[in-house]
């Protein structure tokens, strides 16, 4: 009994000992608010790299919450620099788990863009498929639809568009629904009339289900005008409150072509002698390229076309009533401006024709399409690139020289009817190899020059001085062709262009790789042709057999060889392009489609040099991830 008290009191003792000892110290970090402070700051003022640098240091030293969302704020910070490495670093340390709902969305968005920049479309669905959507503001919603739209165009998922285009119509301004709309249709276009019907999502009044209606009554009755009449009127009765437009769409049917579904004969205008038969062999073989590779039964006939540009005298209406007696379907060439404004001058033409080349002036005549590669067609390429990039101020460099001048006035006045500023333009002589004098003023070097001396007069005492190009500058618009465009280049840099971006035309491109000569054209932006980019080329059969069988000049005269094979394959098209501006044919050439003037534009893949290599860049994204 003692015993048992004894030992109850001494663990007591030990009890009430324990409990006036003090607590084991615990280590508490709290961030240093100054740091923070400094984070916060550089990123309001711009400075996103020490912003992002300082958010890093900050997560590595936190714990919890805390950490997670420092190295996210890390990550939105060296995405505002388009450091896609280091993002991708930041966001592998984020513990998504510990940030709020909305957070998560950020983190999602973020891995999306890095994802799209990289031009890695599967990537960008996977990150996005982790958004909950009931947790998004509409910033991110809208955001989370737009890279999808974007990722689905990069795979040629035209079905899953259309719905991300649907579902992102209702969260868009007036004029950003008219956009969107437009999308829709051209998405819609892409499909055939059996998956229009079996992929149709809903039912009558349903908005996604008159959308996929609609396009299959266009796509199947389109030959049919009565059947399509009367299909409309019941669409406008299960449809009444729909935002298409079908009587536009029908409208147009009515002023398209109506080639027959077997073409027995088609005649090609091109000629055999004279300044333009190097590129009328190019093309013609581009044609036969297409031709023999589609096992196409229809007889080619080609006939030769002899131009006097200084008389104005050209065969070619002798050589199109040759082709009508042929029993022709259509015409392709001719391919100098004489011949086809001999025949934008007939009175009227019964059999179409496809002239390879297009008149300056905006000449507009049934039956009567113009698609070619013409040099100011890149010029308003690039301006509208740059609009849509968010560029306000540009300066111009062009050679002192016609094609110079044409290039150059056709982006200024493309550029300036879309509201930006020209603050500068320079001209150079092509027989020049430094071309200093014409840099320096460009870029305000000399006023600087001229500010330093000022300054140091002023002062009376020695200054250091190192001129600055002016600041106010967002790109720079370059018409060069290749070996001129490889001296320009350094000097540009050599002169303080830094990181402005430099844009250029197709012309500034050979052609063909030539990584040890290319590698000064580092960094150069330009739009050219998906013949050139080795992903698309390889899967075209009319490539691989020219590359095969590589005719003299392939690689040189490639842009010919594929205006050739599209000029083919465009034919069994024209029925449904000449019907709808936003049919979208995908070409050797670009993305074709034709406007209300019969002239096929063309929508090219936008690309830059690395390490001297062309790279395609990533489709235009106009916003970044919210924080």
């Amino acid at each position: 009994m003692h015993q048992r008290i004894y030992l109850t009191l001494i663990l007591l003792v030990a009890f009430a000992l324990s409990a006036c000892q003090p607590p084991l110290p615990t280590t508490i970090i709290k961030p240093d608010s100054s740091v923070v402070m400094e984070a916060e700051a550089a990123e309001k003022s711009g400075d996103y790299l020490l912003a992002a640098q300082r958010y890093f240091a900050l997560a590595s030293t936190s714990k919890g919450k805390q950490q997670a969302l420092f190295y996210l704020r890390s990550a939105l910070s060296y995405w505002q620099i388009r450091q896609y490495e280091q993002v991708l670093t930041s966001l592998e340390n984020v513990n998504r788990q510990l940030l709020s709902s909305p957070q998560k969305v950020d983190a999602a968005l973020l891995e999306a863009e890095v994802a799209l920049a990289q031009s890695h479309p599967e990537h960008i669905v996977t990150a996005l498929s982790s958004i909950d959507l009931q947790y998004a503001d509409a910033t991110q919603h809208k955001r989370t639809l737009e890279l999808k739209i974007s990722a689905y165009e990069l795979t040629q998922n035209w079905l899953e568009k259309v719905n991300a285009h649907i579902e992102l119509s209702p969260l868009l301004t007036e004029a950003g629904r008219e956009q969107n709309q437009r999308a829709i249709w051209q998405s819609l276009m892409s499909l055939t009339p059996q998956a229009l019907d079996l992929f149709n999502p809903g039912m009558a009044p349903a908005i996604d289900s008159g959308w996929f209606s609609l396009a299959y009554i266009i796509k199947s009755y389109q030959s049919n005008p009565d059947a399509l009449t009367v299909a409309i009127e019941d669409w406008h009765r299960n449809y009444p409150n729909h935002p298409a437009k079908p009587d536009l769409y029908k409208k147009s049917l009515e002023t398209g072509t109506r080639l027959p579904q077997q073409l027995n004969n088609i005649a090609i205008l091109l000629p055999e002698t004279g300044p333009y038969a190097a590129a009328a062999r190019a093309i013609k073989q581009g044609i036969i390229a297409a031709h023999y590779t589609a096992h196409s039964d229809t007889g080619l006939h080609f006939l030769d076309i002899k131009t006097d540009k200084q008389t104005g005298q050209s065969n070619v209406w002798q050589q199109y009533q040759h082709a009508i007696e042929l029993d022709a379907s259509l015409v392709l060439g001719p391919l100098d401006k004489v011949s086809i404004q001999v025949l934008a001058n007939a009175e009227e033409l019964p059999v179409p024709v496809l002239a390879l080349n297009r008149l300056t002036n905006n000449v507009q005549k049934y039956n009567l399409f113009q698609f070619g590669l013409a040099p100011e067609d890149d010029a308003i390429a690039v301006a509208n690139y740059a609009t849509r990039k968010g560029f306000q101020r540009a300066v111009i460099l062009s050679p002192d020289s016609d094609w110079g001048k044409r290039v150059a006035s056709t982006f200024s006045d493309q550029w300036l009817n879309s509201g930006g500023v020209l603050l500068n333009q320079g001209n150079y002589n092509e027989s020049d190899s430094d071309f200093s004098s014409v840099i320096k003023p460009l870029f305000g070097l000399d006023a600087s020059k001229e500010r330093h001396t000022t300054l140091r007069q002023t002062l009376g005492i020695p200054l250091e001085f190192e001129p600055r190009r002016r600041q106010d500058i967002d790109f720079l618009f370059l018409a060069a062709q290749p070996l001129k465009a490889r001296q320009l280049l350094p000097q540009l840099k050599f002169h303080r262009s830094g990181s402005l971006p430099i844009i250029a035309t197709s012309h500034a491109y050979s052609g063909y790789e030539n990584s040890q000569q290319d590698i000064d054209l580092n960094g150069l932006i330009i739009n050219n042709i998906p013949w050139l980019f080795s992903d698309a080329a390889l899967k075209d059969p009319a490539y691989m057999a020219l590359r095969n069988n590589p005719p003299t000049n392939f690689e040189q005269s490639i842009r010919l060889y594929a205006l050739g094979a599209d000029a083919y394959r465009l034919i069994p098209e024209l029925n449904s392009m000449t019907r709808s501006q936003e049919t979208i044919f995908d070409g050797a050439t670009g993305k074709l489609s034709i406007n209300e003037t019969g002239h096929i534009n063309r929508e090219t893949q936008w690309a830059t040099f690395k390490r001297g290599k062309i790279r395609p860049l990533p489709p235009i994204t106009d916003h970044s991830p919210q924080e």
